[in-house]
């Protein structure tokens, strides 16, 4: 007579049961911890990519304001007005502006763009003083200095510098080995801002980029593209 034997609730399990339910169970371990992981990279990314860009926006904002309010400066006894443009480089630019001030008295002011050691965009404001009615001076010590933003990324190969200055026909105006002249920087039309913030994962997965070419109404020129 054949009997068939049923288990005993006692019986447990078998060494190759349990060695594969730990390797299942390994399994599953290591598919977790993947996924929190790369949500936890990607949340830390994302977080970066948002701070970059709103570091980012902010600088442009306040290079944009003042450059679209770059103005020529009047100077007594002389036939031409000192060009809107003090000086102007790939990673630099001064301008004499006139802009919303504390004061109620309408003055100019000049004002400098520049990137400090960590690549960070500082602006450098230098009050005016009268020198006659109509004509203004510029004091050489700042009367503010202030951090915008940054880390700007070094521009390499053929990527836009942070500053790039347009003629009237809205094409690059190269800059000589010895810098702009004077009669450069009075054909300056527009300035192209290029600004790409760096942040600090790897790679360039978190660089934010913005670009905005600034207009200048102030000035007695008009581009045609």
């Amino acid at each position: 007579m054949i009997t068939r034997r049923h288990p005993k609730a006692d019986d447990g399990f078998t060494i190759a049961e349990m060695l594969v339910a730990m390797a299942i169970l390994g399994l599953l371990l290591a598919m977790v911890a993947g996924f929190f992981s790369l949500t936890t990279k990607a949340f830390t990314q994302n977080q970066q990519i948002g701070g970059n860009a709103k570091s980012a926006s902010n600088v442009m904002n306040e290079i944009s304001r003042i450059l679209r309010a770059a103005t020529e400066n009047p100077v007594s006894g002389q036939a031409l007005n000192d060009p809107a443009f003090v000086s102007a480089t790939p990673e630099s630019v001064t301008v004499y502006a006139y802009v919303n001030l504390a004061s109620s008295l309408e003055q100019p002011v000049k004002v400098q763009f520049s990137l400090d050691a960590k690549r960070n965009v500082v602006e450098t404001k230098y009050a005016a003083y009268s020198i006659s009615p109509g004509y203004w001076g510029f004091q050489t010590s700042p009367s503010s200095v202030r951090t915008l933003g940054g880390t700007v990324v070094t521009q390499t190969g053929s990527n836009p510098s942070l500053f790039t200055y347009l003629g009237v026909d809205g094409t690059a105006i190269a800059i000589p080995a010895g810098g702009y002249t004077t009669n450069n920087l009075r054909s300056i039309a527009a300035v192209r801002v290029t600004l790409t913030v760096s942040g600090t994962a790897a790679g360039n997965s978190s660089n934010v980029t913005l670009q905005n070419t600034v207009g200048l109404p102030n000035l007695p020129l008009a581009r045609t593209l």
